[in-house]
């Protein structure tokens, strides 16, 4: 699939298999030999994080919290900009490079198929697949509301001050598809920020807590001037159930083309095409939606 913008708004995307069963945490040897693997498509080095969490646990209708070290290994490529990340019970590919989705989901399959022949995760059972993409909406010779076919922008509704140094407002829209094991969510923040400094990128469910596991991002090229000081951060989250308890990475794959195909339609009928085609650069091609 080509790409439709020559300055797409996306700068974070993620693509996750979420395990039922713990995957636990294996030794150094394992870690470097899955390394070895994925060298050949890109990653050249791993880092291990420990970040402290919270383990629930239930016995006799009785739930208990106890303090636990998750550990989690990423690996990256070269530029940081592609991390593969394995935790307690998930496998997900990380870009802030973001190419095109055809790319994208393609290299979630292969990262999936090397884990497998490396014996990452090796039978345990699956529950869901999940689908993220960040987009920045920068306005450009244009109102940010100006972006917008169909939604309201979510500050307006409140009061605020016009010296207010930060101001956030949120607003989020949730599709459960007919099947009733999928679904599509866009969480749409609202951001005025008078110092560039101060200025959020990611939501805060995709923001890594670990600088051990951070990737840089490629804000730049949408803040034309460093004056600009609304912009919106859009999520869209796909997610699905998954109905086998075994791994086939090609079905994983076709269950993340149709997801992204319904998140396509969503965001395709929020924004103004002809104001973020100027903005995004739109490129002189076709990119057809089933």
């Amino acid at each position: 699939m080509a790409t439709k913008y020559s300055n797409p708004p996306v700068i974070y995307t993620v693509a996750k298999l979420i395990y039922a069963d713990s995957i636990g945490s294996y030794s150094d040897e394992k870690y470097k030999k899955l390394l070895a693997s994925l060298t050949s498509v890109g990653f050249d080095s791993y880092s291990l994080s420990k970040v402290m969490g919270i383990q629930f646990k239930q016995s006799d209708n009785q739930f208990s919290a106890t303090p636990a070290n998750a550990e989690r290994v990423g690996y990256f490529s070269p530029n940081r900009k592609r991390c593969a990340l394995i935790d307690e019970n998930t496998i997900e590919l990380r870009l802030s490079e973001y190419d095109n989705h055809t790319r994208f989901l393609d290299e979630f399959k292969v990262l999936l198929d090397t884990c497998q022949k490396n014996e990452v995760a090796l039978g345990n059972k699956l529950r869901e697949v999940e689908l993220h993409y960040v987009d920045l909406f920068v306005p450009e010779d244009c109102k940010l509301n100006d972006m917008f076919s169909s939604v309201s922008l979510p500050v307006g509704q409140f009061y605020s001050a016009g010296d207010d140094a930060i101001k956030i407002g949120a607003t989020n829209f949730t599709r459960i598809l007919a099947k009733g094991t999928e679904k599509v969510s866009v969480s749409l923040e609202q951001v005025f920020s008078s110092d560039p400094k101060r200025r959020k990128y990611l939501p805060d469910s995709l923001v890594e807590p670990d600088e051990k596991l951070g990737m840089p991002l490629d804000v730049s090229r949408l803040f034309k001037s460093q004056g600009q000081v609304e912009y919106a951060i859009v999520h869209t989250a796909c997610g699905a159930l998954l109905e086998s308890s075994k791994l086939n990475t090609e079905e994983i794959r076709e269950k993340l083309e149709h997801l992204y195909r319904e998140s396509r339609k969503t965001f395709d009928h929020m924004i103004e095409p002809n104001i973020c085609g100027h903005v995004w650069q739109e490129l002189d091609i076709k990119v057809e939606v089933e």
